[in-house]
């Protein structure tokens, strides 16, 4: 199967987004680099990482074939026999038997200074927070009933432990809730108060 590459033009943001994410070397709570390794290496730390990332604002991006060297990165990108490993379908489906509810992924190429990336996109949840729906297996950092996410301002996936990572959840759960409200109230013909008359209704009632 063919994959879309970040110069086409759906896909300018991503592009902008890998581009910068490589220029710089820098990993972030939305952009997390792997050393080039087949689907079958990789899988649980995909699984795990995407599951994190669907938890975010705006969602994340996992680049394949940037790897740390002490103190250097190596931007060789993803080998062939590596790339031939991955389809979209099929990493999708491996995801969503851990992933509930289930998260929506795309695979993408970017060519930078004659090496070629593999994006794997992933889209922030649509209503409910991601929760992992099963164990996975020994070592795979995967717990059934556990909710994964990527802490302001660190680059690495971790399991909700705290207040504030949990009230970040709630609130874009929150937003997003309420913006379907409002959405349904304008598509039935409701609209909502305005201020003014808001404040009428007030002074009537007095």
């Amino acid at each position: 199967m063919a994959l879309p590459t970040t110069d086409m033009p759906g896909h300018r943001a991503l592009h902008e987004r890998v581009q910068a994410a490589l220029d710089t070397c820098v990993e972030s709570q939305s952009i997390d680099f792997k050393e080039s390794a087949d689907v079958a290496t990789l899988q649980y730390k995909l699984i795990r990482t995407a599951m994190a990332m669907a938890n975010l604002r705006d969602g994340g991006v996992i680049v394949i074939g940037a790897g740390e060297r002490g103190e250097t990165w190596d931007l060789t990108g993803i080998r062939d026999e590596d790339l031939n490993s991955y389809n979209v379908d099929e990493l999708t489906d491996a995801i969503n038997r851990y992933a509930s509810p289930p998260i929506a992924v795309e695979l993408v190429l970017h060519y930078r200074e004659g090496s070629r990336f593999l994006a794997v996109q992933v889209r922030e949840f649509g209503d409910t927070p991601i929760v992992c729906r099963r164990d996975g297996p020994p070592g795979a950092g995967l717990k059934q009933g556990v909710l994964y996410v990527r802490p302001a301002g660190v680059a690495r996936t971790s399991e909700v432990r705290s207040a504030e990572d949990m009230q970040d959840l709630l609130n874009l759960a929150a937003e997003k809730r309420a913006r379907s409200i409002l959405e349904t109230a304008r598509r039935i013909g409701m609209q909502p108060p305005t201020p003014a008359r808001r404040f009428d209704d007030e002074l009537e009632g007095l």
